[in-house]
C-alpha cells in the first residue's frame, strides 16, 4: 500500500517543522488521517501522552493548527533500563482552501487520538439545482 504512515515516517524526518515562536525542545509531527465529505473535513491525529489541558487547536486565516505538550511519564532523574518512548511536543498545521464554518469546529481527545470535525461553510457545500421543465 502506498502512502502509508509507516512509509511517510521512513521518508520524512520524525521531527516537526516548528515555527520559531514555539519553545525549544523536541517537537514531533503527529500522524493524521483526513477525510473530506460534502459537509466537513474529519481529522484524526495521533497524540500519545497528551492531556486535553495541554492541547491547543486553532483556526485562523485558512490554517488549522494543532499544538500539544507532553509531560514526561517519569521524573527527570529516572534511570531507564530501556527507553523507547521519546518525550516531546507535537505541532502540525494544515492549509484549508475551502471556506469553513469556524463556529462549528468540534474537537475530542480520547486515548491519545484527537478527532476534529471541521464543517464547511454553506457557500462551500455542493448545491443541487432543480431543473424545471419548460
Amino acid at each position: 500500500m502506498k502512502n502509508t504512515a509507516i512509509e511517510k515516517k521512513q521518508q520524512n524526518s520524525q521531527q516537526a517543522n516548528v515555527p520559531e515562536r514555539l519553545d525549544e525542545g523536541i517537537w514531533y509531527t503527529p500522524l493524521c488521517d483526513i477525510v473530506e465529505t460534502d459537509d466537513a473535513f474529519l481529522f484524526q491525529a495521533d497524540l500519545p501522552g497528551v492531556k486535553s489541558g495541554d492541547l491547543d487547536v486553532s483556526y485562523e486565516s485558512g490554517t488549522l493548527t494543532i499544538d500539544a505538550k507532553v509531560q514526561p511519564r517519569q521524573q527527570g532523574t529516572t534511570q531507564y533500563a530501556w527507553r523507547e518512548y521519546g518525550v516531546g511536543h507535537f505541532h502540525r498545521s494544515f492549509s484549508i482552501n475551502t471556506p469553513i464554518n469556524v463556529e462549528g469546529i468540534q474537537a475530542q481527545l480520547k486515548n491519545g487520538e484527537l478527532s476534529l470535525y471541521v464543517p464547511k461553510a454553506e457557500s462551500a457545500k455542493p448545491k443541487r439545482i432543480k431543473v424545471q421543465e419548460g
